[in-house]
This record gives C-alpha cells, structure tokens and sequence, in this order.
C-alpha cells in the first residue's frame, strides 16, 4: 500500500510546474518552504519575484537556495563572531553539528530520489510513494534545522550578555576602563564636542584605612549610583580605583557641573551610618574637574589632561566642588 500525502503533498509540486521548474529536490525544497512559511527569508525572497505575477527563474531559484543555506549562514555567524570563549565555541561546535545533519539529511534524500528517477521515469516505481518519503525527509532535516536556529539564538544572547560583562566594572556596574576608551574613541572618530569629567572621592584613603576596604568598596558603589542617577541617559564609567568619569555629547560644561553639584548636594544632604555598629560616618563628598574636547583622538587626550588638573585645584581649594579647565 502507498504511503499516505498529506493534503496539501501536492502543493509544492503544483508550484513547480506553474513556474515551468524542475521537479528536483532542491527546487522542491524551495517551493515547500515558500509556501509553508512564507515569512522566512526564502519565503519573502520568492514573493518578491512573484508578486506581480512573473515566473520564478531557474537561476533565480538556486540563488534564493544558494544565499540561504546552511553553510552561508553558519559561515557568516563564524566570522561575524570571530573571538569566542571557550565555552561558547563548543556550543557553536554543536550548533554546526545539528546543521551538518540537516545537511546530510536533504543529501540523503537527494541520493535517494536520483537513484528511483529512472524508475520512476519507467513507469516502475510509485510516485505517491516517493513524494510522500520526500515530505516525511524534509520536515525531519526542517526539525533539525529548528533546532540548530533555536541554538544559534540562545548563543547570540550569551554572547550579548558576555560582551556586555566584559565591558562592565564587576564592582558598580557602571562602564569599565575598555567602554570608556572605546566610547571616547566613537566620538572623537564623530568630531562633535563632548564635555568630559574627572571625579574623585574626597578622602578615601581615609574610609579604608578606619572602616576597610569593605565599607571603602560600599562607598565607591554609592558614588557611582548617586553619579548615575544625576547623569541620567549620560555616559558614566569607573575611570579607575575611587575615580570616575561623565560623558556629555555637547559642548555645554555649565550643564554637566550642574548635575555633578546635584549630585555632590544628594550625598551631602544623606547620613550615612556603618550597617555594623549604627556610628555615623560623616560626609561622603567628591571632587571634579570638566574640560571640553572638540575634534579627533588628541582632543580626547587634551581634554582628559585638561579636566585632570582641574580636578587636582578642587583637592587644592578645599575638596567637595566642581572646577572647570
């Protein structure tokens, strides 16, 4: 007894012949693809052709297939995503491992419909039979290739998720040392003026040397906060140690002193208290200097100089305020 078609078995055929194309494998691949899911890229790149009624090509036809294949697109994630960590590369090794026998799984079916064409041309062999192992072939290489998509994706999420960890301070969460050089770098390759600041906590030394570097890290994570806070939709990172650095894309040095004392008031009206004993601590201040930058890469190491020494005459003048280069 022949195998079963599902109803809509001879859709993809139908597409063919309309179109005056070859009952190959690959083609009826295509024309099966096309018409079960029509928002894939092979879906939407067909449409286009035969929206206006025209016939799809031949040519066309292997480019559609050629430009969605597995190895194009497992080759341009490869390269898109040169620098993995260990991890990660094994489950790429997976992810190619899932597509290869999606792969083998089509060639497969290939091998086996040549081998009954001539039987099949002779009148020997069951047509029904055939297309209906045709389908059942196809939805398992399409299960495999689900598979490997769903993997493809969990890995570019953890991919995200490590590349953004890289470039994170483990301590405040705010950008690290490799995000501001690469952020200053975008913006000097822009050219637009940006105002950069320098802030250093007031005394820290001393929180350390009386509480521990416990507490000492507990005040870094309040400064950087109240920083955040007042900088709010700015470009804040831990320049290094108690020091940090804002970021503004404009040319406007009286608007960042303005949040940087806003944020100077916020810890100076708090009272902050050791979580172990209840005993005050005092005033949690910092001190900043600002300079602006406008123009390429030297402007960057102009300003960073400039907004350095601006920082060093507030520790001068009494600590706890904002200087300007």
């Amino acid at each position: 007894m022949s195998a079963k078609l599902p109803e809509d078995a001879a859709k993809p055929l139908e597409f063919l012949a309309r179109h005056r194309l070859a009952a190959t494998p690959q083609n009826y691949t295509l024309a099966y693809v096309a018409l079960s899911d029509p928002g894939s890229p092979i879906g939407r790149a067909v449409a286009e052709i035969i929206a206006e009624g025209y016939r799809i090509k031949q040519e066309e036809a292997d480019h559609i297939l050629e430009a969605h294949g597995t190895t194009t697109f497992f080759g341009a994630y490869e390269r898109k995503n040169g620098e993995l960590s260990a991890h990660l590369r094994h489950q790429t090794i997976k992810i190619g491992e899932l597509a290869s026998s999606a792969a083998d799984a089509t060639g497969a079916l290939a091998r086996e419909l040549s081998e009954e064409a001539t039987t099949l041309s002779g009148g020997g062999a069951d047509s029904t039979s055939i297309v209906a192992r045709m389908i059942e072939h196809s939805l398992q290489a399409q299960a495999r290739l689900t598979a490997a998509m769903d993997e493809v994706k969990t890995l570019r999420e953890e991919l995200e998720a490590a590349r953004n960890d890289a470039q994170r301070d483990e301590l405040t969460g705010l950008a690290n040392r490799r995000a501001i050089d690469a952020h200053l770098a975008e913006l000097a390759e822009k050219g637009e003026p940006r105002v950069i600041a320098l802030c250093d906590i007031d005394h820290f030394k001393s929180v350390n040397d009386r509480y521990g570097h416990g507490v000492g890290d507990r005040v870094i994570k309040l400064v950087a906060s109240t920083l955040e806070d007042a900088c709010t939709a700015q470009f804040v990172g831990r320049w290094g140690g108690e020091e940090f650095i804002v970021i503004m894309p404009s040319s406007d040095i009286a608007a960042v002193i303005k949040r940087l004392n806003q944020a100077r008031q916020t810890l100076a009206d708090t009272k902050f208290k050791l979580r172990e004993t209840d005993e005050p601590m005092g005033l949690i201040s910092f001190s900043g200097g600002v300079a602006l930058a406008v123009g390429g890469k030297q402007a960057n190491v102009t300003a960073l100089q400039q907004a350095d020494k601006a920082l060093y005459r507030a520790k001068d003048e009494g600590r706890n305020c904002i200087l300007s280069a």
